[in-house]
């Protein structure tokens, strides 16, 4: 996380937060843990395990997501490294995991990933000034996640990075 003196940065941005309809999505998927400050460290390289393994399999990897599935009052984090694929190959210590159907609060990200944080206390910010609330709680949401859908296996340039926030409503 930037200090918050640091987070402006020209030619990033965020859509303007929409409330959508989702249908399940399945993903393979790691699950990994560790404090929230070094997940740069311990969670991407995760993505590139599971690519080099699901491309191995002879499948494609196509969307790559971390899903957050507990927050620690400590500073640790638990999430799944996960990655949907062109089919369901069979790989050691990874499981299948679904994303849920439901209403979701998203919006888009462009730029770099040390500022996903900022955009997502700006979704959350929103959700809470709409009246609407997230399914879950706070320390253990029901499905809050991030979809790259252009990330460092399609472009060195941080600046084009797209990431989709994603944060379940409850209905």
């Amino acid at each position: 996380m930037l200090d918050v003196t640091k987070t402006a940065l020209p030619g990033i941005g965020v859509s303007m937060p929409v409330v959508v309809e989702r249908d399940a999505m399945h993903y393979l998927k790691i699950a990994v843990s560790g404090p929230m400050r070094a997940l740069p460290q311990f969670a991407p390289p995760k993505l590139i395990e599971l690519s080099g393994r699901i491309a191995q399999a002879g499948e494609k990897p196509l969307v790559s997501l971390f899903r957050y599935r507990r927050f620690g009052s400590d500073g640790s984090v638990d999430l799944d490294v996960g990655m949907t694929t062109t089919g369901t190959p069979a790989l050691d210590d990874v499981a299948m995991a679904e994303l849920p159907a439901g209403r979701y609060a998203t919006l888009s990200y462009t730029g770099p990933y040390d500022r996903l944080y900022d955009a997502f206390c700006m979704l959350q910010g929103w959700i809470e000034a709409r009246g609407l609330v997230a399914c879950g709680e706070p320390s253990e949401p029901d499905c809050q996640a991030e979809l790259y859908r252009i990330g460092p296996m399609q472009t060195n340039d941080p600046m084009q990075w797209q990431t989709d926030l994603l944060v379940k409503l409850a209905q």
